[in-house]
């Protein structure tokens, strides 16, 4: 070697090392044991493929939701909004075709085989490989990731009755977020009241006719009082609208005044779900029983979403999870209003005629 000869660097432990021999092939790595660690580095077993299966729930989830927004709007047109049907359909497709991608590649990671994957989807190997490689399904997941829903502003925690007046944007092409069941509830109260007309509907809210059309779009979420007005004027209970009006804030359920009673608890959770009512479109009680589950009966359905304190057993945490999922809510955000209800039914046991999560069902539950 000559004293000009500059070090090389080991292929494996990038150690600096100097060149054995003047002549032949110039050495990548220091030593035979440097070798051969790279050589077993090179043929060990790949990392098990990544399965997928997360992402084609969430995605499949999100695909439910935004069919279910199609079906809400085409059955309930706004004649202002022309567009809307034709962007929930642009939305539709978008997710069908990440989930497409996806569920390439999860059955791919679960034992199936290109040739059986490409007679499925009438398409070539070469075809699918390329379209639906790890690379550009990562990629299609990272860029759904960038283009999601922005967190909504939360504003303080509602205690003793207050109001915050925050306005933030929720999207009809989004059912995921917050705001969604929110939007869907005033749009089905402004659709539902034939009697009024946008215009009237805009004066009896204190706002304008476009900002009414942004609010039953889901392109608005409106402040409290605005919400509160506007059920009103839709001749229905603001109270009703509490609960998504929270939801849609980012809000946690706030905690509960000193002194509150049983029934007043058991009001708060009936508003809920009667505002879950709306969101789904007011659907009738032969609806829910066909899309819940045992233990909800016709009886505890109407019991609940009614303005009564219901039986005891009627308040029981899985028909209240029942009637939740049949309208279409997530229940571990109902479950705390439950919770409330349920210590306080435990403290005031002699006032209620018993708890509401130890009574037994009545009689009419079963039909």
């Amino acid at each position: 070697m000559t004293k000009n000869t500059p070090p090389l660097v080991c292929g494996h432990c990038r150690r600096t090392f100097t060149r054995p021999k003047p002549t032949g092939r110039t050495p990548v790595y220091c030593s035979q044991k440097c070798r051969s660690a790279s050589y077993r580095g090179r043929t060990a077993a790949p990392a098990a493929p990544r399965s997928y299966d997360d992402d084609v729930v969430r995605i499949g989830r999100a695909l439910l939701t935004k069919a279910q927004a199609l079906d809400h709007s085409a059955r309930h047109r706004v004649p202002a909004l022309p567009l809307e049907i034709v962007e929930c359909c642009v939305a539709l497709r978008r997710d069908l075709d990440d989930i497409t991608a996806v569920a390439t590649r999860h059955a791919h990671a679960n034992g199936a085989t290109w040739p059986q994957i490409a007679k499925v989807m009438t398409t070539s190997q070469s075809t699918l490989k390329s379209n639906y490689s790890a690379e550009k399904v990562d990629k299609i997941l990272a860029k759904r990731a960038d283009r999601g829903p922005a967190r909504l502003r939360r504003p303080a925690t509602l205690r003793s009755g207050e109001r915050t007046p925050t306005i933030s944007r929720a999207s009809p092409l989004l059912p995921g977020l917050p705001g969604y069941a929110l939007s869907r509830a005033l749009s089905y109260l402004g659709r539902s009241s034939v009697h009024l007309t946008i215009r009237e509907l805009a004066a009896g809210t204190g706002v304008s006719t476009s900002y009414i059309y942004r609010i039953m779009s889901g392109d608005r979420t409106p402040t409290w009082d605005v919400a509160a007005a506007f059920a009103r004027a839709c001749d229905a209970d603001p109270d009703d609208l509490t609960f998504l009006w929270n939801t849609a804030h980012a809000l946690a359920t706030p905690p509960p005044a000193d002194g509150q009673t049983y029934p007043e608890a058991v009001h708060a959770l009936q508003a809920a779900l009667r505002g879950l009512r709306l969101a789904a479109a007011n659907p009738e009680i032969a609806t829910l029983l066909r899309r819940g589950t045992a233990p909800l009966t016709a009886g505890s359905a109407t019991a609940l979403l009614d303005c009564g304190i219901p039986a005891p057993g009627f308040l029981e945490w899985p028909v209240v999870k029942a009637l939740t999922t049949a309208l279409q809510g997530d229940p571990d955000t109902i479950q705390p209003l439950w919770e409330r209800l349920d210590a306080l039914a435990g403290r005031d046991h002699d006032t209620t005629g018993g708890t509401a999560g130890g009574a037994s069902l009545p009689a009419e539950a079963f039909g």
